[in-house]
């Protein structure tokens, strides 16, 4: 199987210049010059440079796939609209990290898994991510933290005493973009519903009064936003909102858990349902088998008539059934009892190695 990698660039505060974009179209003869998206597709080579360098110098998001098993959600920020300080608690190495570079902070989520074999494909997968920047910009970390539970998943980096970062509220209701983060990212289910336990609903934040934010300005700051609006700046309204606190979305469970804590849960949830998938087969399995014994005088009577046919596809379907009267007898205890009744057929067909070739085949196995 041909290498398969997938970068996608997105720019989303503003557009690239025409000189912008003639600088990245320089990186591929492929990539068509565009204010606010790049797509680069390898299956022999790699990107030229480095991805972060490009993102930090002219985008706002960049997704990376490989079918190797790679994959990254990268985004930049203004340092003034993220605070690193309650970004810290959720970066894990090899999972999450956050760099500051210039005006921007660059915060990314990796993870390398072993490849699954299955088809991967990229397109499409940053435009269902795109508001999970949104959100952690108005202060919802639920994916930093489902970042972080990845860590504490594969346990490299995390130790069983290691403390669980503030737990943010919502995750009993996660939303479409976490939901595509978390099958990218491959976060295990029991460990989820673990950490979710630990978390309180979400609650929605009263509006602001924005008259009474504006009519207490002066004149002349009021004009200094009219005319940072004007000019169209990115992100004003968190700008213009920052001046008052912002209330705080991520709130600690009332008993702080550690991760061998989360892992142990998580392992007695992922043991109860294996019972309970367990029992499950096995009761649908003695349902099939219960249904199968009142059949098995007619099946006996039918897999005599199917030989009787002296056809290749009639020995195949009496075959058939005799595997099925074979799994009856083991369920009920008279094996015995069937493989007597299968050597009589030995005897009776004897001049049918059509048939008898193929029973004694599927028999031994």
């Amino acid at each position: 199987m041909s290498e398969y990698q997938y970068y996608e660039f997105q720019a989303l505060d503003r557009p690239l210049t025409p000189a912008e974009q003639k600088a990245v179209s320089r990186l591929s003869s492929r990539v068509d010059p565009h204010p606010t998206r790049a797509v680069f597709v390898y299956h022999y080579s790699d990107f030229p440079g480095s991805p972060e360098g490009i993102l930090a110098k002219y985008y706002d998001a960049l997704f990376y796939i490989a079918n190797w098993g790679s994959v990254q959600l990268a985004f930049r920020f203004p340092k003034s609209l993220l605070d690193v300080t309650q970004i810290a608690p959720y970066c894990v190495e090899d999972y999450l990290r956050y760099e500051e570079v210039d005006d921007y902070v660059l915060l990314s989520f990796e993870r390398q898994d072993e490849p699954s074999g299955e088809w991967v494909e990229g397109e499409g997968s940053l435009d269902e991510l795109i508001p999970l920047r949104q959100a952690i910009l108005t202060g919802d970390y639920r994916v930093l933290y489902l970042a972080w539970l990845v860590g504490a998943e594969e346990g490299g980096w995390l130790e069983d005493d290691a403390a669980e970062p503030p737990v943010p509220d919502g995750l009993q209701s996660l939303t479409a973009p976490l939901q595509t983060f978390i099958d990218l990212f491959g976060i295990d289910p029991q460990l989820l519903q673990v950490a979710a336990a630990g978390s309180r609903q979400r609650k929605a934040t009263p509006a602001p009064d924005l008259s009474q934010a504006i009519a207490a300005l002066s004149p002349q700051e009021q004009q200094a936003w009219l005319l940072r609006l004007a000019q169209g700046e990115a992100n004003l309204s968190l700008q213009f909102n920052r001046r008052r606190p912002l209330p705080q979305r991520a709130g600690q469970s009332a008993a702080a858990r550690t991760v061998g804590e989360l892992r142990e849960k998580a392992e007695a949830l992922r043991q109860a349902e294996t019972a309970r998938r367990r029992a499950a087969a096995a009761a649908k399995r003695a349902q099939e088998m219960e249904a199968l014994a009142l059949k098995e005088n007619d099946i006996w009577r039918w897999v005599h008539q199917l030989i009787d046919q002296k056809q290749a596809r009639a020995y195949d379907e009496a075959v058939t059934q005799l595997l099925k009267l074979k799994q009856l007898a083991a369920y009920q205890g008279q094996t015995d009892e069937f493989q007597a009744r299968i050597n009589g057929l030995y005897t009776q067909y004897s001049r049918r190695p059509g048939f008898t070739d193929r029973l004694r085949n599927a028999m031994s196995k």
